[in-house]
């Protein structure tokens, strides 16, 4: 009974030396590399980036470079028919003609309109970062769980296939005793009944490991499936001791909540930016060019041109007043989004910690009851084999046994990932 406490025990009973064994770090590191989720999230990154160097540039003059030439013949006079006879046109040779110029414009006053762009860029760079945080902590919960469960279902085979040897214990105990006379067939039809539930429970468990080393294979982008390394005891390491504090972190500095409190800002900026269509805008430009007209004058002749103008549409089909709306509107629902976002990181936040907290005292509840359950077996296993108990009492220690066994497995990993929760929404590891 004592193996249901120690399944590192029972694990070379069931060798996997076919499968590779991954490590949870490198389960990580390659499931990284593969989610579709974090490569959308990294070029989200990059074309926000693009989109601020966009709205950087337009506190730069615009440059612009022009150059021709033209060579060719003129006509002169007409084709045509003169009393019905053709006559055609004299043409002579024209020389070349080059010419070549730079010029720059820059807006000089835009309405606030470049300042407010600059703030939504900003904050679409913020809210992109942010959510690439998440997904990357979305694509480490994702990636925990399946390597949590491929260690659970391994467990649980342990636990499994000692029930069966135990199983099979008590079936000979009860034979021993039918055959001495000091029991009934009873006994030895109800350790049959225990031995097909055992093997029945094996069974289950053996199907459930495969189909998790199947899940953690997609999930780390393998075809074939793996096993993971086990772990250390990590159900040791304490939670934050503050609750309240931890909440408080997770609403200030979520990835999501960061996310969700830049596209708001950023909707508020495009308000400002589409207010300034009411405001004229003032563009200077200016330019140096020469032309070379060989066919006038062999010298070339240029000059310089400086020009300032000033724009402001009176009326634009109400274009204007659109935007606006559009911009106040999308701010609204962006505000909305925040506060809605904020409320469910804190609900999370605090589903996730008392997860883990429930799932901690469980590990302590299960290791007491596998502790008690293994000594009353071993009782019972005595008092039967002496004639002074029943085989139902046998059956319901061992039956109590498995079940602490169980919920101690299941405890274990419920805490492991009740932990990795509360990791993606804090958006750190907890150390």
């Amino acid at each position: 009974a004592a193996v249901l406490i120690l399944p590192a025990a029972l694990f070379s009973q069931h060798p996997t030396h076919s499968i590779r064994t991954v490590t949870l770090q490198e389960a990580l590191d390659m499931a990284t590399r593969v989610k579709p989720a974090l490569a959308a999230g990294e070029a989200n990154v990059v074309a926000a980036r693009a989109n601020r160097r966009t709205v950087t540039g337009e506190y730069l003059p615009s440059l612009g470079v022009a150059s021709s030439a033209t060579r060719g013949t003129t006509v002169q006079g007409s084709n045509g028919v003169t009393n019905g006879i053709p006559v055609s046109s004299t043409a002579r040779p024209l020389d070349a003609v080059y010419g070549s110029g730079i010029s720059a414009a820059i807006p000089v006053f835009t309405g606030g309109r470049r300042g407010a762009e600059a703030r939504s860029a900003d904050a679409e760079q913020v809210a992109a970062n942010a959510d690439l945080n998440a997904t990357q902590y979305d694509v480490r919960l994702s990636t925990k769980q399946a390597y949590f469960d491929v260690l659970r279902a391994g467990e649980l085979m342990e636990v499994a296939d000692a029930e069966v040897k135990q199983a099979e214990l008590a079936m000979r105990d009860a034979g021993s005793r039918l055959r001495a006379g000091t029991t009934t067939r009873s006994d030895v039809l109800r350790a049959r009944v225990a031995l097909a539930t055992a093997h029945d429970a094996l069974a289950t468990a053996e199907s459930q490991r495969t189909a998790s080393r199947y899940a953690l294979a997609r999930a780390i982008g393998s075809d074939v499936p793996v096993d993971a390394e086990p772990l250390s005891d990590d159900d040791t390491v304490p939670l934050p001791p503050s609750r309240d504090a931890l909440v408080m972190s997770a609403v200030t500095a979520a990835p999501v909540a960061r996310a969700a409190t830049a596209e708001a800002q950023s909707a508020d900026a495009a308000i400002a930016a589409a207010r300034a269509q009411y405001l004229p805008t003032i563009l200077a430009s200016g330019g140096y060019g020469w032309l070379e007209d060989r066919t006038v004058d062999i010298r070339p002749v240029g000059g310089w041109t400086l020009q300032v103008g000033v724009s402001y549409p009176l009326f634009n089909g109400f274009q204007r007043e659109a935007t606006v709306s559009r911009a106040r509107s999308a701010a609204q629902a962006a505000h909305s989004a925040a506060l809605d976002t904020e409320r469910g990181v804190r609900a999370e936040a605090v589903a996730s910690y008392e997860a883990a907290r429930v799932a901690a005292q469980r590990i302590g509840f299960a290791r007491d009851a596998v502790s008690a359950a293994t000594e009353d077996l071993r009782v019972q296993e005595e008092r039967y084999r002496a004639g002074v108990s029943t085989f139902l009492d046998e059956a319901t220690s061992q039956l109590n046994l498995a079940q602490a066994a169980t919920s101690l497995v299941q405890a274990r990993y419920d805490y492991q990932i009740a932990r990795a929760t509360l990791e993606r929404v804090l958006g750190r590891e907890l150390r």
